[in-house]
């Protein structure tokens, strides 16, 4: 008892000088002497965590007395073996984060990275990132691997082995990071909550299964919040459900077109280039009959993406729902060509679909179907001894209630859901799977729903 109470003591001490230096860096050294210690305690933070930094530490105000705090990690070898890092907080002084209790690490989805998905400031009120910032959490984001391979990339050789096994070792880098930073810092050493967004929701709920096979004292995750993806889905649930049968079934044929690709040799994903593409040439021509359709302008092409995008799907690559889409549009009542979002901002996402990596690995895809179709994996064998509190947000024009079945494989005794209809009878008008963190109103309908959800644990 004595000893622990010693150990306690010791680190309580460290704790007080290192919160304390940090405050005084600023009015007695200038901002110079801050910005030099705050990367050296990132430093040291990367070196307990077994990675280094590529780059210092980025620091820029987003709005008011929020920043963002940006790195570059290198985990492995490779030239292609780096991920990203992102702080946003509250500032009392440059480089000064104000402490804050709670934590949170967001993981992003497919074609996006940290700050497309979660902190690019919305004309209309933010973003999801700020948000949580102002309202005391402490938070934090990864860019994966492939969020940070160059446009000019031709050989993806390197990707045959980027997978889910690979992402849950770096996000657990960046978790740990995070902590150490965190406590150095004067934000304590509690564990954080994962907040995953569509392919971040899958990895979120990896990382939690893979959680559970340490001891407590060993586990770094409290609570995760899911947004819009259905990791697991019981059919029996669903009795003579037609959509929940396509769910199911598409991740049957969606895992063997990819595991095809793979066998084959191709290891990459380009969807992102597309993307961007269509982004930029609704931006720049708006008004212009698009390449790729006739019919359509430029600007409408690209909104048909967004708003119609199960329209996009093949017999090899369907949908992940009939009624998929990434934002909720409006439609002429005559031609049904898209001529607005009903939610979002056009430029806004105009804007952000420009910044979508180019590239990204199959792996974790072909492990996301593999999941969702019952087959054999490391990813969902321990999901009843999940016990952490959850809290699951879907879009009736994404995956909607039907992520909401996952909940009940797991072992939590504190499960929440939030699901967002705007035309519960119309699925392919109700909010899409983008609008929970793009919408101009998300921060009523699903920011302030998090924020609350996050002080409450």
């Amino acid at each position: 008892m004595k000893r622990k109470i010693c150990v306690v003591l010791v680190l309580f001490m460290l704790f007080t000088l290192c919160v304390g230096s940090l405050a005084q860096a600023a009015p007695q050294g200038g901002q110079a002497d801050a910005c030099k210690m705050y990367n050296s305690f990132v430093g040291q933070a990367t070196d307990k965590a077994g990675c280094s930094i590529q780059n210092q530490v980025a620091r820029k105000q987003l709005t008011g007395d929020i920043y963002e705090y940006s790195l570059t990690l290198k985990v492995g070898p490779g030239s292609y073996d780096k991920i990203g890092l992102h702080r946003v907080a509250r500032e009392r002084a440059p480089w000064i984060p104000v402490p804050a209790r709670n934590a949170v690490m967001m993981i992003h989805g497919d074609t996006c990275n940290f700050d497309m998905g979660f902190a690019t400031p919305n004309p209309s009120q933010e973003s999801l990132a700020i948000y949580l910032a102002q309202q005391g959490v402490d938070v934090w984001g990864i860019d994966l691997r492939w969020a940070l391979v160059p446009d000019t990339t031709a050989d993806f050789s390197f990707m045959k082995n980027w997978n889910t096994a690979l992402y849950l070792k770096d996000i657990q880098t960046a978790v740990q990071v995070c902590r150490s930073v965190r406590f150095l810092t004067g934000g304590g050493f509690d564990k954080v909550i994962l907040l995953g967004h569509s392919r971040g929701a899958q990895l979120s709920y990896s990382y939690a299964n893979q959680q559970t096979a340490l001891p407590e004292g060993l586990q770094d995750v409290k609570g995760i919040i899911p947004i819009d993806l259905a990791y697991k889905l019981n059919l029996n649930d669903y009795p003579n459900d037609p959509v929940a049968q396509a769910i199911k079934q598409g991740a049957q044929t969606r895992y063997n077109t990819l595991k095809a690709l793979y066998t084959s040799g191709t290891y990459d994903d380009n969807g992102g280039v597309m993307m961007k593409g269509l982004s930029g040439l609704a931006a720049v021509a708006p008004n212009v009959y698009s390449q790729y359709n006739p019919v359509m302008t430029n600007l409408q092409f690209a909104l048909a993406a967004l708003t119609a995008t199960y329209m996009s799907a093949t017999p090899q690559m369907p949908a992940a729902t009939p009624f998929f889409h990434y934002l909720a549009g409006t439609f002429d009542p005559g031609t049904q060509l898209p001529t607005g979002l009903q939610f979002a901002d056009q430029n806004y996402i105009l804007s952000i679909g420009m910044a979508t990596p180019s590239f990204q690995s199959i792996g974790e895809q072909i492990d996301g179907d593999a999941i969702l179709s019952d087959k054999q994996t490391p990813y969902d064998n321990h999901l009843r001894q999940i016990k952490i509190p959850v809290f699951y947000i879907g879009a009736g024009g994404g995956f909607g209630q039907y992520g909401a079945n996952t909940l009940k494989f797991l072992g939590s005794t504190d499960k929440e859901t939030l699901i967002i209809n705007t035309f519960p009878t119309m699925p392919v008008l109700d909010y899409g799977h983008a609008d929970l963190l793009w919408a101009s109103n998300a921060e009523g309908q699903v920011w302030n729903p998090i924020a609350k959800w996050i002080a409450a644990h």
